[in-house]
């Protein structure tokens, strides 16, 4: 990457909390005199614009989950404006699983580029197509959960009745 390819506005999502500090000293070692705006939920706000690596701090209300929806669509056509050379996800594990909705969030910023980075300190690049992919997988997982859930409950209820019969047959 050359130096004016280089990002100089980079957005990092807080998700997962655990792997920021590492992720904001190897961007800081990455892109030195980069401007770094962090989105947080509204509880970590002050303890974030506290961090001496961080430019800029956004927020986003306390809820469940961060995503395009809890932000809003104003808030995000403002993120849009912002025009940032980088976007970054945070993961707590290394294969990223359960995070397709931050990795959506980032790439609706449009910016240049986007790094979903992980636990073990490295990154993926991410796109909206292995975002929407990602996310496919999390929800037909959960499917399979559940459908794995029902069949083991009719095949109990198949074994018990079928004990039952049996011991009435006996009698």
């Amino acid at each position: 990457m050359t130096e004016k390819n280089k990002p100089k506005k980079i957005l990092v999502i807080r998700s997962a909390t655990r792997i920021l500090n590492q992720t904001l000293v190897s961007l800081r070692e990455e892109f030195p005199g980069c401007h770094i705006t962090v989105l947080v939920m509204q509880s970590a706000k002050e303890s974030m614009e506290q961090d001496s690596r961080v430019d800029e701090v956004l927020t986003i209300p306390d809820q469940r989950r961060i995503s395009v929806s809890s932000y809003g669509w104003d808030n995000l056509q403002k993120l849009k404006e912002n025009k940032f050379d980088l976007a970054i996800a945070l993961y707590n594990i290394d294969h990223g699983l359960g995070y397709s909705n931050i990795d959506i969030l980032a790439c609706a910023v449009k910016a240049k580029s986007v790094r979903g980075y992980n636990s073990t300190g490295t990154y993926k690049e991410v796109t909206s197509s292995t975002a929407k992919k990602k996310f496919f997988l999390e929800k037909t997982t959960y499917f399979w959960v559940v459908a794995n859930y029902a069949a083991t409950i009719i095949l109990f209820l198949i074994a018990v009745s079928y004990t039952h019969l049996r011991a009435h047959e006996t009698r």
